[in-house]
């Protein structure tokens, strides 16, 4: 309504690997919650901004790339070829991989440590009663993984979550056990497959974190900025000077 060319953008990969005929029984990598859950995200997200009042300042896209199981393609086409200029966009909210594990008392920022972004999440988990921690697997160096990456590459300002694990039943003992199943018996395989039996109350929690992180960005006029020691943050720098 009064910035519409400056833009907040969400992102979320649909694609998965296809089929492997090399595998008997179940072939196809449906992709459930890797990134079935993270579109839903995005969909939920959008809905929410189009009911929203006050409408939002600035704009708001939401980008469902592809190739991100293939090097992150996708999201590298969109920065090179972006519907708003880059020095236009105050940044991407990734949402990739939600697990389905129930309620969790925190919220796992994937690089911890690299913008205010971070600050503007932790803010609204507080309002949840939550809190944020850093991802419990930084040697796996997923910040350098999905399609925040290729924005972060770009210079804007980036953001991405990991389902908490310390779960509100259980505590960190259930909720490591919880993840490291999905990792070990369903992540980028076949058996990635939807259950009804799914509790999406955690996701649910996680989405609307996401959303006010956006919410505020869309209404207010702050350029969030990657903190010091920040290896992206010379790039942004230099594109904004002006």
């Amino acid at each position: 309504t009064t910035h519409p060319d400056q833009v907040v953008v969400y992102s979320a990969h649909w694609d998965h690997l296809g089929e492997d005929d090399g595998l008997k029984g179940d072939k196809i990598y449906n992709g459930a919650i890797d990134n079935g859950t993270g579109i839903s995200a995005l969909l939920e997200i959008a809905k929410a901004f189009k009911q929203q009042k006050p409408a939002p300042q600035r704009s708001v896209l939401f980008t469902a790339v592809t190739l991100e199981e293939s090097g992150l393609l996708g999201s590298l086409y969109y920065t090179k070829h972006p519907v708003f200029p880059i020095d236009k966009t105050v940044a991407d909210i990734n949402m990739d991989a939600m697990d389905v594990i129930g309620p969790t008392k925190n919220l796992q920022i994937i690089g911890s440590g690299q913008s205010q972004l971070e600050d503007m999440l932790k803010g609204a988990l507080k309002k949840q009663g939550r809190y944020a921690s850093p991802d419990a697997t930084p040697q796996n160096g997923f910040y350098y993984r999905s399609d925040h990456f290729s924005f972060a590459k770009a210079g804007v300002p980036a953001l991405m979550t990991q389902t908490g694990d310390d779960k509100s039943d259980g505590g960190t003992a259930a909720g490591k056990a919880a993840l490291a199943d999905y990792t070990a018996h369903r992540y980028h395989t076949p058996m990635d497959n939807f259950d009804p039996k799914w509790d999406f109350s955690g996701v649910a929690e996680d989405t609307q974190a996401l959303y006010e992180v956006g919410r505020e960005l869309s209404l207010g006029d702050q350029w969030p900025k990657w903190n010091e020691d920040s290896e992206f943050r010379a790039r942004r720098e230099k594109m904004m000077a002006h």
